[in-house]
């Protein structure tokens, strides 16, 4: 019996911690929810340090990953949504303690030369999140992107003392060269799959240089 209501207190106490991402260099608050015909979305925009599973490379600890996380949100009557998404629907802020915007990018060049990734079909199913890859950065200088294209970023130095503020936005639209097809199962109803598009805000974050 001791053993047992031991036990219930351990488990208790772990599962009253929150657990830490430790490789998570900066993230957004989600942002408010939108809701277009029956599927609602929220969003955040997050950077991992790590790198790329393909990167064959020398071993870094500098490396760095952007992501943006959907979330669907729809009430109960709701299903699964599609989004076209396009990293050329996302932009971001950049501004310093006064509110005032920062210039540029410039801040460096291209990672590994290639452009940003071409538009997408996902199908964000009903209460589920997608993690959605952007592009790659450093950690020191830490690099922030501008948008979708990973050559357009801002590159803060470690040295840098000045307090930033990051912010953004990311538009989905419909898209103008075909459709997803989608078959429903047999008891899907006709709620299923919509199309979704809107604007979503992300809220500002302090961004600090990583040492």
């Amino acid at each position: 019996m001791k053993f047992f209501v031991l036990a219930l207190l351990l488990a208790g106490s772990l599962g009253g911690r929150a657990v830490a991402d430790t490789n998570m260099i900066a993230q957004s608050d989600w942002s408010a929810p939108i809701g277009f015909e029956e599927s609602t979305i929220r969003g955040r925009w997050l950077m991992v340090a790590g790198s790329e599973p393909a990167y064959g490379g020398p071993k870094t600890d500098n490396a760095a990953m952007l992501f943006v996380e959907l979330q669907n949100v729809t009430g109960a009557v709701g299903g699964s949504a599609k989004v076209y998404f396009e990293v050329s629907g996302l932009h971001f802020d950049l501004e310093d303690a006064n509110g005032n915007a920062v210039p540029g990018p410039p801040g460096g060049t291209g990672w590994g030369g290639r452009g940003p990734f071409g538009p997408i079909w996902v199908v964000l199913p009903y209460n589920s999140t997608l993690r959605l890859f952007i592009g790659s950065g450093s950690r020191n200088p830490l690099g922030l992107h501008k948008g979708g294209e990973p050559a357009t970023y801002w590159s803060i130095s470690p040295n840098d003392t000045n307090t930033y503020y990051l912010s953004g936005t990311l538009t989905v639209v419909t898209a103008n060269n075909g459709t997803l097809t989608v078959t429903p199962g047999n008891y899907a109803g006709s709620h299923e799959y919509h199309d979704w598009r809107g604007t979503l805000t992300f809220p500002k974050v302090k961004i600090t240089a990583t040492p």
